[in-house]
């Protein structure tokens, strides 16, 4: 290992990665409700309005998770919470 501020940087741009990815699979989570929803409505068409009420309940939850992951991204490329004590060990032990 080389450069030990290059691994940490590497590390939290993985990170940053996999939170990005709860985004994605949110993405594919909501379609799937979607057309569940779509096949109740075709299924019952009466109860179109329950299942309109549920559905948006559902996908307003299921983005919140697709949110805080791009927040929890954003924040480790830009304000870096891991760099400021690692550079402070770092010129502790020089």
């Amino acid at each position: 290992m080389q450069d030990p501020l290059a691994f940490v940087l590497a590390m939290a741009h993985i990170a940053a990665a996999v939170a990005l990815l709860n985004g994605i699979l949110t993405t594919i989570g909501q379609g799937n409700v979607a057309a569940k929803a779509i096949e109740s409505v075709a299924r019952q068409p009466e109860a179109r309005g329950p299942i309109t009420t549920n559905m948006f309940i559902g996908l307003a939850m299921a983005e919140t998770s697709g949110i805080y992951g791009f927040v929890i991204a954003i924040l480790i490329l830009f304000v870096r919470p891991l760099i400021n004590p690692f550079l402070q060990y770092l010129t502790a032990m020089i």
